[in-house]
Parts: C-alpha cells; structure tokens; sequence
C-alpha cells in the first residue's frame, strides 16, 4: 500500500488537470462558435405603433409586424475560414414589417454579412452588402460575443444608417429567472433614404411629387445571455420621418417593439442550460478540475517522500543485530589488516594456541 498509494494520488491528479486543461482550452473553444447552418426566425411585434400608411399614402395607427429571418451559409462559411484562417460565419439576414400583412410590406431589407464565430465582430469579405450594395460592415452585427463582458467596448451595427454604435453596459437583469445583461445603443437621427412622396403629404399643393428626405433613430434595449451572447430579448424604439424643403415634416414611424412572447420562451428554452453549461466548462467546472489536479500531483509527491523515508528507517532498524559490528579478525601479530568474519563460516579450532599450565 505503501508504493500503491503515491502512485494513485498522483495518477488521479494527472487525469483532473488533464481534463481540466481539455475542457479549458480544447473543448470550450470548440463549443463557443455559432453554427454555419443557421435558419432561424424572430419576431417583433408593438400593438400601438403610429406610421405612414404608403398604401393609402396617409398616417395611421395600429399593429406594427417585424419578422427577422437568418439563413446560414456554409459552404460560403467554409470557404471564408479556409481563407482568412479564422472561424468564420456567412449570413443572410432578412427583414419585413407590415402593418396588414399584405404583398406589399410597409419596408423590407436583405443583408449579407460576415462575422467571427466566436467574438461576433464583423469581418470584412464574402460580398458582405444591404439591399445588393456592398458595404464594410464594423461591430457587433447578429449577436454579441460568447462569454460577454460587462463593459461599454461593444459597437453594434445599424442597416440602415450603415455604420456602428457604442453599446452601454445598463447592468444585470434577468428574463424568466434566467440571469442576462442589459446593454443599450443609440442610433441618432440620420438621415438614411431618400423617397418620393405626393406633395399633399407634405402639406404642400400644386408641387408634383416631391423627393423626401427619410431621417431615422432608434434606441435598442437587448437581453443578452452572456456565456453564449445570444439576445433573448429586445426592445426597440423606433423614430422615422420624411423631411423636404419648404415643406412639412411627415412622421413616417414611431414604434416601442420587442420580441413576442413566444420568440422569448423559445430562447429560453434553447439556451438557458446550453448558457449554463458553456459557463461551467469556461469557469468552475476546468478551473476546479486544474486546481484539484495540481493539488493532488503535489500531496501525491510529498505522500510519496515520506513512505519512501519510512521504508528506508524501518529497513535499517530490521537489519542483524552483528551487521556492521566487529567479528573475528586474524592475529593482528601478522602484521595484517582487520577483516571481518563471515558469521556464517563454520567455526574452526586454533591448533596454533595452547594452554599453559
């Protein structure tokens, strides 16, 4: 047991800090990546929205729809990372909203982008482009990065003005019990479009139609499930308006929209034990693992020393009681050195000595 213990205590630490060093470093960045072949679909919904209504060419109220859709490409993805030599996602991004559902959406948008798999950031290739024409997309463009961080650093992208925003640590928060951080970005009024209108829409007569400047805001409030950086909620408040010379300014949006409910429950579902486990496989669980391994490693060497001393003390004190002590040695009168008797040899008569007397 002496020689066996040592050996298990140090084997089981090795197999901890190995496992710990895997999960750590091999592991979770194999896990924290988006996947290629994504096909999802969200939905924003503000019951009370006020908008210009281009079907009847005049302002209305009533039920604002947004559906986002994401499609993966992987192929396109593949090639990417080959390429750059990072981990690259290709996306098709879609948007719509409609107040009635009709063939004809109130606005509609096609993005193509190109992003880190892992951080979310934005990278520059594979004919990244809103609406067909190609842009450079900065920031943090579908999602915010795995394993988010409390911080102000982050930048999101806009569509529509083409261009990024800081993001705004607001703290932490929670969404069906599950933990999120709260982030918030400002896009200020921009102006982003350029529309035909009537010029009775402007409040102007006898003008023909006239080319309206379409000016743009929006604040977005996101719930962000911080180990895979996934938004299970969102909230966006929304300002358009069309803006010409000598004219009226026409209110073309004004909007408070956020996921629905049942957009809400499937990101929860989905990614309140996948956020969980990925937080132990980075944290707790590979740092316990390393810590436990090298702990043991260190008792199992000093376990180790102090049997082997044991063993070498109780050795000693089990040795002959003549080991090491003086026998019989020849007659020094020889003139010979000393040596010991072997104390098994037989035993042999001096026929040299006598006695006198």
């Amino acid at each position: 047991m002496r020689k066996v213990l040592p050996a298990v205590v140090i084997g089981l630490g090795a197999f901890l800090l190995t496992m710990g060093l895997l999960l750590k470093f091999v592991a979770y960045p194999r896990l924290a990546v988006v996947p290629l072949d994504m096909n999802t679909q969200a939905v924003v919904v503000d019951d009370d929205a006020s908008f210009f209504d281009a079907d009847n060419v005049k302002p209305a109220t009533g039920k604002l729809t947004t559906i986002s859709t994401v499609i993966g490409d992987p192929q396109a993805s593949e090639d990417a990372s080959e390429q750059t030599g990072r981990k690259v996602a290709v996306w098709e991004l879609g948007q719509k909203s409609d107040n009635n559902d009709d063939n004809y959406p109130m606005s509609a948008s096609t993005e193509r982008v190109a992003f880190d798999r892992t951080t979310g950031e934005a990278i520059n290739c594979c004919e990244e482009n809103v609406d067909g024409t190609q842009v450079t997309h900065e920031g943090l463009v579908v999602k915010f990065p795995f394993d988010t961080q409390p911080v102000d650093t982050y930048r999101w992208w806009d569509g529509n003005t083409k261009a990024a925003y800081p993001v705004k640590y607001e703290g932490e928060d929670e969404v069906q019990g599950m933990g999120v951080y709260k982030f918030t970005t400002d896009v200020p009024l921009t102006k982003y479009a350029t529309r035909e209108l009537p010029d009775y829409a402007l409040g102007l007569k006898d003008a023909g139609p006239i080319q309206a400047d379409r000016y743009y805001s929006n604040k977005r409030t996101f719930y962000v499930q911080p180990a895979t950086g996934v938004i299970i909620d969102r909230v966006e408040e929304q300002h358009q308006e069309f803006r010409a010379p000598g004219a009226e300014t026409l209110d073309a949006l004004d909007t408070t929209s956020r996921f629905t409910q049942e957009t809400v429950d499937a990101n929860v579902e989905e990614y309140k034990s996948k956020g969980a486990l990925l937080a132990a496989v980075n944290g707790p669980a590979s740092y316990a693992m390393i810590v436990l391994g090298v702990l043991l490693l260190l008792a199992g060497v000093l376990l180790s020393l102090v049997l082997g001393r044991r063993r070498r003390e109780d050795a000693a004190h089990a040795q002959p009681a003549y080991a090491g002590t003086p026998a019989y040695y020849d007659s020094p009168a020889r003139g010979d050195a000393p040596a010991p008797v072997d104390p098994d040899q037989d035993t042999v008569r001096r026929s040299d000595l006598r006695r006198d007397g």
